[in-house]
This record gives C-alpha cells, structure tokens and sequence, in this order.
C-alpha cells in the first residue's frame, strides 16, 4: 500500500516535470487522500493520463461538484497561494477502487470564455463524458445549478430547471427576494402569487 502511495506521488511528479505548466500546486495530504490543483486547460489531458494510464486501473469518477469563493477585497494578493480571477472552483473526486486512495482535481477556470446563452457569459470547461459515462449525469447537474457550460457534450437535457431558463440556483447571485411562487387553490378555483419567504 506505501508502494503505491509512491507511485501516485511519482506519477504525478513526471507529469509536472515534463510539462510544467500542468499543476498550479501539488497537496499530497494523506495516504488516503491528493489534492491536485489545475487549469482548466490541462484537465482534459489530465483526466485522459487518469482513464488511460495503467497507474489508474479501476479508478473511477464518484464526484463533481463546484463552489463559490465570495470576493473578499480586504485580502491581499500575497495571502493567497493561487491567484483566483474567477471565484467559482470545480472539483472532480476520483477514487482508486483497487488501492482505496482518493484524489481530487481542484479545476481553476481563469478565463472566460465568450459563450452566450441569453445574454449570459458562461464558464467553459471540456465534457469528460467520453472518458468515463457517469459524468454525463454528474455535468448534467453542475451545468444546470452552478451555470458551467461543458463544451464537447452531446446530452444538454435539463434534470430539474424547465428548459428556456438559464438562472443558476446555487450561485450566490442567484436572487432571493422578488420572486413569486405560484400556485393553484382548488378551494377557491384560482392561481394565486405569493412572495416567496425563507421564514416557515
């Protein structure tokens, strides 16, 4: 199991000494877990070294999830190990079933490019759909909630939001207040409009 461990510090190791500009940083945190920080455009040659690789046999995608850094402009740049320009971060978790160790793709997209769905600028990042087939579902879901848009996939259906709307619900501009929650009163044979409230 030590061998192992080595030779994923190894594997990842050649990688950046033979292009360098692959990782931003490397956390080799524990023996069970690694945390690797990238661009998004190494991800796509990465994620194929993973599938491909034989380093990797029986790894597979269990995760991909993204959050939001809020924007702080009290921190200076030197506190921060990266330099983050856009303040959402997607995280692929990829899990040795073989050797039980995890490790996580922490993806940065440092550019924006011009993709626009109503007037919206989307972040782009490569589908990996082809690589593995459950991160067709798992895309699918941070496309809609986040408001990433994967470039390359063919399956662009909707799982919660109706089609035609392109709000990101978990993004933290997404709004709050001012939105109306429609509903039909059998009682008195009406649609009613209520503000939406957190409270209960």
């Amino acid at each position: 199991m030590k061998q192992m461990n080595l030779n994923y510090k190894l594997f990842f190791k050649y990688i950046l000494f033979h292009t360098n500009q692959v990782f931003l940083k490397y956390l080799y945190r524990s023996d069970k877990n690694t945390n690797i920080y990238i661009t998004e455009n190494n991800f796509y040659y990465l994620t194929l070294h993973i599938k491909l690789s034989s380093l990797f046999y029986s790894t597979q995608l269990t995760e991909i999830f993204s959050y939001e850094i809020p924007f702080n402009k009290n921190i200076n740049k030197n506190d921060q190990n990266i330099s983050l320009i856009n303040n959402s971060i997607l995280v692929y978790n990829f899990h040795s079933i073989l050797f039980q160790q995890r490790f996580f793709l922490f993806v940065i997209s440092n550019t924006k490019q011009n993709i626009k769905k109503n007037n919206i600028n989307w972040n782009s990042l490569n589908s990996i759909t082809e690589l593995f087939l459950n991160a067709n579902w798992l895309e699918r879901e941070v496309s809609e909630l986040h408001g990433i848009f994967f470039s390359n996939k063919k399956d662009l259906r909707n799982l919660m939001l109706t089609y035609g709307d392109t709000s990101a619900p978990m993004r933290k501009s997404f709004p709050s207040i001012g939105i109306k929650e429609v509903f039909y009163d059998s009682t008195t044979d009406l649609l009613i409009q209520n503000p939406v409230s957190i409270q209960f």
